[in-house]
């Protein structure tokens, strides 16, 4: 690319980088969906592995249990009956992913809030004492009371609530961070008797909000602006460790920016608000244990190895409860699986982070990336520009491997992906821009001189406008205007100047719809040539054909009114041309110097094309052609003019005069003056004088008085024998 299309190139490559770079940091929802989308694939293509399993186990309210222990809710007498059975299983932690806000309405003791229940009851039983009635909200805090199990709180948007107990303690190290975490809102807890009688109290709520509707992130902690809370997979992890405290590792120079959570002997990486990347592995069944199957009170000693040591999540997979949510290997999974994939991830060690300094990462790649196309782009051709784009965007997609394989960094390749392939495009679209606009220049001038067939085949095939020069084939016309010198002796210079014009347009249009290629004019004159830049067959029969369609055109000029008025004001004739062709060998291609050339055609053909147009004077015909005729050009009506000697050829050339096109030399009109040209042309074959003999001058006149509206034609003669003889 030249330097002056380099430089803007570069000012628009440059633009676009700053405008991506812009479109970043506003960072819109759009961004934020392709970068999730990002993270997911990494985790479909890299799964975590369960290996070693880890001691956590989910008892599903599946759709068995509904089925055989009866639709939800069940009395809390029975889930009271549940907590037992895992306690005596050895469970290391019972965490319910339920919420129980209300007391249960399947509790005896509130059948005797219903006035009729209670008066039929005191009718039948009038010494019945109504405090003996359980109370299932009693007995299932007696089941929790003093075991390891973990009740729930739920937060949504709207203002704070009553709060929850907090179980835990928490220390910080750093600066306060105590307003980093997410903000409680409107907060669904437990009836007071449920969670005093717990070990521990936890959120259940997955951030589904800031992603799409998939549940990549859980919230390890929660704060209500003076407290910090839990969620239900801390708690259950403390609660297993039979932990008192947990400790919040801050930034130490910046408030309000977590860095990590410890419990007891586990430290997970939280992002600054306490955000906490789930890496999920497939759904699978041995994660599950249903609820029937444990409270049927059947197969124990199976149901011990899966339980014992275990942190246990109880929560739900029945269609009817709707508690469902998508993971980031995009299968619907219950919400209790979350929580207990994450609590797997935790015991196992392995973490997914993305640290703070990623994204400014990911905008000096996008940077780099974006400098580096819009630079090559500007020097190297496109495909080597595309070359470089696919290696950048091949090491962009490795770092991103690499990081998240090898350090369970989750850094962002759709964007500088995305950034790479907008500055590409872009680069190229300019170039095109440019090029199509230099091509749109090049066209309008190349139009003037070649048909726009001919044009059209260039643009599909450039390679058959060769640089340089090659040696073809091709047909050569010359155009002169007739008396010439006399007419710019009686015209005006401007009357001059229109009329020449109006003629070499004639010829131009004429010899352009025959897919000729103009090469130059000259003055008055007109040169063309066929089968260059590109083939055109029976090239030399299109050459005849434009030839006879000047003719055509000059005599529609004549009987244009303005111009006969003009040339009859200045006792003018009315307009001739000459022409002459030539077909034979000849080099083509660009000629000239490297800062001005032409694309023109040189050669002995051009030399006897022009030597054909002045023999019309000789021959007094207006379209002559030297050399050989193709079977094509034969078909015309053409008559022989015998053989002329010319300049830098040994031996006389033959030379032929158009008379007309195919449908003429069908005529009998015409085929009546051939023969009676050709008996002419004998007798002065056999003739030994230099000139046109009396007898020969009155046979002449006899076939002009035969066919008075050809003989002009017959003009055509040899003048002198040894021309016809050759």
């Amino acid at each position: 690319m030249k330097l002056f299309t380099r430089l803007p190139a570069l000012f628009f490559g440059f633009a676009v980088v700053a405008a991506l770079l812009a479109v970043r940091g506003y960072d819109p929802p759009i961004l934020s969906a392709l970068r999730g989308a990002g993270f997911d694939t990494l985790q479909r293509l890299w799964p975590r592995e369960n290996n070693p399993p880890q001691p956590v186990r989910i008892v599903d309210i599946d759709e068995a249990s509904l089925r055989d222990l009866g639709q939800w809710p069940w009395p809390r007498s029975q889930l009271a009956a549940l907590v037992d059975e895992l306690t005596e299983l050895g469970a290391a932690t019972i965490a319910f992913d339920i919420v129980f806000p209300e007391p249960d309405r399947l509790s005896p003791r509130r059948l005797l809030e219903n006035a009729a229940a209670a008066q039929t009851l005191q009718m039948a039983m009038p010494s019945f004492d109504a405090g003996l009635l359980p109370d299932n909200d009693q007995v299932f805090a007696a089941a929790l009371a003093g075991r390891p199990v973990v009740t729930a709180f739920a937060s949504s948007p709207g203002s704070t609530g009553q709060g929850v107990p907090v179980k835990a303690g928490f220390a910080q190290t750093g600066a306060d961070a105590t307003n980093a975490p997410l903000r409680l809102g409107r907060i669904t807890a437990n009836i007071p008797v449920i969670d005093a009688a717990a070990a521990g109290v936890g959120s259940i709520n997955v951030d589904l909000a800031r992603e799409q509707g998939v549940a990549r992130q859980i919230p390890m902690l929660w704060t209500d602006g003076s407290r910090l809370y839990p969620s239900l997979v801390v708690e259950s992890l403390r609660v297993a460790q039979g932990l008192d405290t947990l400790l919040v590792h801050a930034a130490a120079d910046t408030e309000n920016a977590i860095e990590s959570l410890v419990v007891g002997e586990i430290s997970m990486p939280l992002s600054e608000s306490g955000m906490f990347h789930v890496y999920y592995r497939p759904d699978a069944p041995d994660l599950y244990v249903s609820a029937a199957r444990l409270l049927g009170g059947k197969d124990r000693d199976a149901l011990r190895s899966l339980i014992e040591g275990h942190l246990v999540f109880i929560g739900t997979s029945a269609v009817g409860l709707l508690d469902v949510r998508t993971t980031a290997l995009g299968e619907t999974v219950p919400g209790v699986s979350i929580h207990a994939q994450a609590a797997e991830q935790v015991l196992s060690g392995i973490f997914l982070t993305r640290p703070e300094w990623a994204a400014g990462a990911e905008l000096l790649i996008v940077l780099i990336a974006g400098a580096a196309i819009t630079i090559l782009g500007s020097l190297l051709k496109p495909w080597m520009t595309i070359i470089s784009s696919g290696l950048l965007a091949m090491g962009i997609l490795g770092l991103t491997v690499l990081a998240f394989r090898g350090n369970g960094v989750l850094f962002d390749a759709t964007f500088p992906l995305l950034s790479l392939a907008a500055v590409f495009l872009s680069s190229i679209a300019f170039r095109l821009f440019v090029t199509d606009k230099e091509g749109r220049k090049l066209r309008g001038a190349f139009g003037h001189y070649v048909a726009p067939s001919v044009l059209a085949e260039i643009e599909t095939n450039p390679k058959a406008l060769k640089l340089g020069g090659e040696i073809r084939d091709v047909t050569v016309m010359f155009v002169d205007i007739e008396n010439f010198t006399p007419l710019s002796e009686k015209l005006k210079p401007e009357d001059l100047v229109h009329v020449i014009n109006l003629l070499l347009d004639a010829c131009s249009k004429a010899i352009l719809a025959e897919q000729g290629t103009i090469d130059k004019y000259i003055g008055d004159a007109v040169m063309a040539f066929w089968n260059a830049p590109v083939t055109i067959p029976e090239h030399q029969y299109r050459a005849a054909r434009a030839a006879l369609g000047i003719r055509q055109a000059v005599a529609a000029l004549n009987k244009q009114p303005d111009l006969a008025a003009l040339l009859n004001a200045n006792d003018a004739k009315p307009l001739a041309v000459r022409i002459g062709l030539s077909s034979g060998p000849a080099c083509v291609g660009n000629m000239g110097s490297s800062e001005r050339f032409d694309y023109s055609v040189l050669g002995e053909t051009v030399n006897i094309a022009s030597r054909a147009e002045g023999l019309c004077k000789y021959i007094d015909h207006d379209i002559t052609i030297a050399g050989s005729l193709t079977a094509q050009t034969a078909r015309l009506a053409t008559l022989f003019a015998g053989h002329v000697p010319m300049k830098g050829k040994t031996h006389r050339q033959p030379i032929h005069a158009i008379v007309g096109d195919v449908e003429l030399a069908a005529s009998n009109e015409f085929r009546q003056l051939e023969a009676a040209y050709l008996g002419i042309a004998e007798t002065i074959g056999k003739g030994r004088g230099g000139g046109v003999s009396g007898g020969i001058k009155r046979r002449l006149s006899e076939a002009m008085g035969l066919l008075p509206e050809m003989g002009g034609y017959l003009k055509a003669l040899p003048r002198r024998s040894e021309d016809f003889r050759g």
